[in-house]
């Protein structure tokens, strides 16, 4: 009887040992696997964008290296012996000795230049300085040694060095056997070549810029060659075939990070692409060094918790032997127990079992405080699918399971809530207007319909939301729930959204299309209005396209600019508000252009002063029309342009009546009937018209807005341009006629001015014919 009692005793001690040891072992390793987890994400997402913003820093300092050598070669394109060695038609030593002197001056500017080669194809005369090993009969033969990675006017490529006979030292003892060349190539309308080529010293690049690092740094083009790498000895060779390469070319992106698994190593490759050379700059780290730190903290924490279990296990089991009654006391500790709620169980093991399932339930709380960072990354993954190319079904299939979405492409649309005026807020505002709306809109919505809202920038909530599926289904009932949404947040928040709705999505690769859609309907709030639900059907049945505009309209508009009548003006304004109302936003904004081209070419007319016409740069006209959301602020924004016509006119009446006015007047008479005079200058003019020249030049910028300086520039322009349009005068003779002895000079000049060499400019006059 003794002994049945003891084995049951025993017997119960043993499945009370076991329970709490597997109770224990569940708690430590399901918290440490869950954190470390967490951890490694975190840290591996960080390490990431650390060396993306590091690369990216990289790329500015080699934009600025290039700039750098831009403005070196500008000084050489300046400098007058090398500027006489280039133009010259004869091989004269004195010419060709000045040059490389300034040359060798130039070189020591910056100390990555390793050598300087300039070429003058007439006389087939070059000059190299700098230091041994550049090859320039290779270059004469465009041999196999040139490697072009930009097709430009100025071309960037890897060029081999040539063993040379100089004797070892520091300046030539070179690890890397290529250099980077710049170069600068014109051609004239003969077909004549002046080349310069500014070589940069990769030992240097690589000192400077890529050993710095503990990680693998390299510069590779598009075609896969090397450019730079941290192992000198591989400049030169291809990572064209490499799987890390093949991922970058094909993610089309500027910045980001792949993983590579070549050789059964894993690293992380991230890269940036740089904006001057369009070469890729990548950095390769091992995957192990990244997760070593968290293997080694996480196999730290795991021996510590199993240190702690083993000492538990051992201690209970030693005082469990000196107790008379283990499995009391072991309940009577399970009772005291943070996670015992109370209750009265049917037996110890039942206690036991209760206490496990309501430590469960503490670890299902430690996961619902994660859930805002599983939040933060599923808006970034939405956010993605928005601009996505190119979407992969299975794995945004899988994407959507593992996130959770509360959607499904059965009936679902985008929609786009738009924060009316937001480009008129402060930047706190902004803030404060962003956040409150995307709660506002969660909130409002409630559980009706499946939905994923995400914050977006610029005042905007993106919503793929279902339509609800009840005897009331459908887009109608949508639509009701959106207007009322919508209408909830201007009484409650004092501020007004626009909502943009798309046609229906049947997959994750229509999703970029819908979002533009959705986008392209708030874009009608310009002849709309604001606060309004905008949708396919409703544009339809409220706008027509209409490809004509009223002619009265811009007669009307054009009469009131000539008579400066400001009631007349504002009434065409409200006319064209009235017409404009009924376009869709495409024609609406192309009349409105057609408009306002119209009322400036006008003012121009009427304003006889050319320095003070009116005009405006496309990049801040483009600004403008963005920023105008509604016809309304179009129509105040003209009449602002009227305004400052009128002020204009006014000033230049003022003007007119100063005796000063008058004798910058017969300056510029005298700069225009002498244009040709290559002595033309400040220093003549203020003679002329009895100035100091210092006096001449603060008096005519004061008067017309511009250097005398530039005002003369502006007229030989204007000449060139006519005698170019005629095929009787050469290049050449036109430099001569518009007051310039060098023709290079000239040809610099209108080049910087129009943006294309005489040449061209002629080519696109007499296209059929060609140039002179």
């Amino acid at each position: 009887m003794l002994s049945l009692v003891k084995f049951k005793l025993d017997s119960l001690f043993a499945r009370t040992l076991l329970s709490f040891t597997i109770l224990v072992m569940i708690i430590i390793v399901t918290t440490t696997l869950i954190f470390s987890n967490l951890y490694s994400k975190t840290l591996y997402g960080q390490l990431s964008r650390e060396q993306v913003k590091g690369l990216e820093t990289l790329s500015e300092n080699v934009d600025n290296l290039f700039k750098e050598i831009d403005q070196i070669y500008l000084n050489l394109e300046i400098n007058t012996d090398i500027d006489f060695f280039l133009s010259s038609r004869t091989n004269d030593d004195l010419t060709n000795n000045k040059a490389r002197i300034q040359i060798r001056n130039i070189r020591q500017i910056n100390p990555y230049i390793h050598s300087i080669f300039v070429y003058n194809s007439v006389i087939g005369q070059s000059i190299v300085e700098g230091e041994p090993g550049f090859d320039a009969a290779g270059f004469l033969k465009h041999d196999e040694s040139f490697r072009r990675s930009v097709n430009d006017t100025r071309a960037i490529y890897l060029t081999r060095l040539v063993k040379t006979d100089a004797s070892p030292s520091f300046l030539t003892d070179k690890t890397a056997n290529y250099v980077i060349s710049m170069e600068y190539t014109n051609r004239n309308v003969s077909g004549e070549q002046q080349t310069v080529i500014i070589n940069l010293d990769d030992d240097l690049l690589v000192r400077d810029f890529l050993s710095k690092s503990g990680d693998q740094l390299l510069f590779a083009d598009e075609n896969g060659t090397l450019i730079a790498h941290s192992d000198v000895t591989r400049i030169g060779s291809s990572v064209k075939n490499t799987p890390s390469f093949g991922a970058v070319l094909r993610s089309a992106a500027d910045s980001g990070d792949v993983i590579d698994d070549e050789a059964s190593h894993q690293s992380l490759v991230t890269f940036v692409k740089n904006r001057t050379t369009g070469w890729y700059i990548l950095s390769s780290t091992p995957y192990r060094s990244l997760v070593a730190p968290i293997q080694d903290k996480r196999n730290g924490l795991l021996a510590v918790c199993f240190s702690i279990l083993i000492f538990c296990l051992i201690a209970t089991f030693l005082i469990s032997k000196k107790l008379y009654h283990p499995v009391q006391r072991l309940t009577e500790l399970f009772k005291r127990s943070e996670f015992h709620a109370g209750g009265s169980p049917v037996s110890d093991i039942a206690l036991i079992s209760q206490v496990y399932s309501e430590t469960l339930d503490h670890m299902r709380s430690l996961e619902d405080r994660n859930r805002d960072s599983l939040q933060l990354m599923r808006e970034n993954w939405l956010r993605r699918s928005l601009a996505a190319a190119e979407t992969d079904e299975p794995i945004a299939a899988s994407v959507t399971e593992e996130y959770k979405l509360r959607i499904d492409f059965e009936r679902l649309r985008l929609c786009v809530f738009k924060i009316d005026g937001y480009a008129r807020l402060d930047s706190p505002n902004m803030t404060l207007y962003e956040s409150v709306l995307f709660k506002s809109v969660t909130e409002l919505l409630g559980q009706e319909f499946r939905y994923e809202a995400l914050r977006m920038p610029k005042g905007e909530v993106a919503l793929f939301i279902n339509e609800s599926e009840g005897p009331e289904d459908g887009f109608d009932h949508l639509r009701s729930k959106l207007a009322g949404v919508k209408d909830s947040i201007a009484a409650t928040l004092g501020i007004t959204v626009s909502i943009g709705i798309s046609d229906p999505i049947d997959g994750w690769g229509e999703c970029p299309e819908a979002y533009e859609q959705a986008n392209q309907m708030l874009q009608q709030r310009f002849v709309l209005g604001y606060n309004q639900l905008i949708y396919r059907q409703y544009v339809e049945e409220h706008l027509s396209r209409s490809l004509d505009l009223p002619a009265d309209i811009e007669e009307k508009l054009v009469a009131a600019i000539k008579r400066n009548h400001p009631e007349g003006f504002a009434e065409a304004l409200n006319r064209m508000t009235d017409v404009l109302g009924g376009y869709v936003y495409a024609d609406a904004i192309r009349a409105f252009f057609q408009l306002l081209l119209a009322c400036i070419t006008q003012m121009n007319q009427v304003i006889s002063d050319e320095n003070r016409r009116m005009g405006m740069q496309f990049g801040k006209l483009n600004l403008i029309f963005t920023e105008m959301e509604t016809l309304g602020q179009a129509r105040d924004w003209l009449r602002q342009r009227f305004e400052d016509y009128r002020s204009s006119l006014e000033s230049l009446s003022r003007l007119k009546d100063n005796k000063l006015y008058r004798k910058i007047e017969e300056a510029m008479h005298y700069i225009q009937e002498n244009f040709a005079d290559s002595s033309l200058s400040v220093e003549s003019l203020a003679e002329t018209a009895g100035y100091t020249p210092n006096y001449f030049s603060k008096l005519f910028k004061e008067m017309t807005g511009i250097n005398s300086g530039e005002y003369i520039r502006k007229v030989r322009m204007a000449k060139a341009k006519e005698l170019l349009a005629r095929e009787e005068y050469k290049v050449s003779d036109v430099a001569e006629m518009c007051g310039y002895v060098n023709s290079s000079h000239f040809y610099s000049a209108f080049k910087r001015d129009v943006g294309m060499t005489p040449a061209a400019y002629r080519e696109s006059t007499f296209p059929e014919k060609g140039t002179s």
